[in-house]
């Protein structure tokens, strides 16, 4: 029921949504596959053979890792709640047909057990000529032909009316008799100059999902899923930062050594993070963790971590070979 233009915000909304993750991600791989070939290929030690060391080396990384925690922390913070508005304002629409949504001879969906289609849409009013709908009202079938018809857009109190203009109605109970060529008659036709349907679409409940609320206004709730909420948007552009710094010193082979072993850290270190975030989250909305840490253990696990990493002469190059 959408049309190409509300598809492409659609798209454009879940993609918003999971750059939140995926930025951190690619980032963190980037470090890992550039830090590694840059020392297989020996470059930096003849840095480091001239008196520079890691640390002083890595001090450009660790800006652009500021940078790129500083752009997650946009995207969780202010791009979170709006691509979700944005998802739920078009499935709202999209459960809501409107003639500019529809192609001539598709069947759609108007309603519960309603769908209807129209041999041609056009833009005046009537909007939907050759209309061919079928319905179940208390659970019987019912068939209905217009020579045109209309669907109003929603009104304040959220009702929409479909109209059909000029038709007959065919409405089939199990009790038809059949003809001589066997084919099922309908029970009752009634015929009609002007028949109108409503239907009340449910109240938008878009801004009350805890998703689409804003960042701020989720810090002052304390039921635990908003509690969970808020600390995961604040969580990630820490989470960006830190595997950002463990990508660095796990970037530091030795000459010629193979990186194939810091990948295989490198993915089992991802993989721990993003779970650790998922299961931290989880547990304080169930009600499993207390408000304080509760996301923020990802994070605290994390910096542990990185000052283990930042301790073995392998990784950090503090020790000379």
């Amino acid at each position: 029921n959408l049309p190409a233009r509300d598809v492409l915000a659609l798209v454009i909304a879940h993609d918003l949504s999971a750059l939140e993750v995926l930025v951190p991600s690619a980032f963190f791989a980037a470090l890992i596959m550039v830090g590694c070939t840059w020392h297989r290929e020996g470059e930096p030690y003849a840095l480091y053979a001239s008196g520079a060391s890691p640390d002083r080396l890595s001090r450009p990384l660790r800006l652009l890792a500021l940078v790129v925690a500083a752009c997650v922390a946009v995207l969780t913070i202010y791009g979170r709640p709006y691509s979700y508005v944005l998802r739920y304002d078009i499935s709202e629409r999209a459960a809501n047909l409107t003639s500019e949504a529809m192609a001539p001879q598709r069947f759609y969906r108007w309603d519960a057990n309603f769908v209807i289609q129209a041999e041609d849409i056009v833009r005046e009013a009537p909007n939907l000529t050759g209309v061919f709908a079928r319905a179940e009202p208390e659970g019987r079938p019912l068939v209905l032909k217009a020579e045109a018809g209309q669907i109003s857009e929603m009104d304040e109190d959220r009702q929409q009316t479909l109209t059909f203009i000029d038709g007959a109605s065919y409405e089939i109970g199990d009790g038809g008799s059949g003809s001589g060529n066997g084919a099922r008659q309908p029970d009752r036709v009634t015929r009609f100059e002007r028949l109108v349907y409503r239907v009340q679409r449910p109240p938008s409940d878009a801004l009350s999902k805890r998703r689409a609320q804003d960042t701020w206004a989720l810090a002052s709730l304390s039921a635990p899923k908003d509690v969970a909420e808020f600390q995961w948007r604040l969580s990630m552009p820490i989470i960006s930062f830190l595997v950002a710094l463990m990508a660095i010193e796990l970037g530091r082979l030795r000459p010629r050594q193979s990186p194939y072993a810091r990948f295989t850290v490198a993915i089992v270190i991802y993989a721990l993070v993003f779970n650790l975030s998922s299961i931290t989250t989880s547990a304080v909305e169930n009600g499993l963790l207390p408000r304080y840490p509760g996301v923020y253990t990802a994070p605290l696990v994390m910096l542990a971590c990185y000052f283990v990493l930042r301790r073995i002469p392998r990784l950090s190059l503090r020790v000379p070979a």
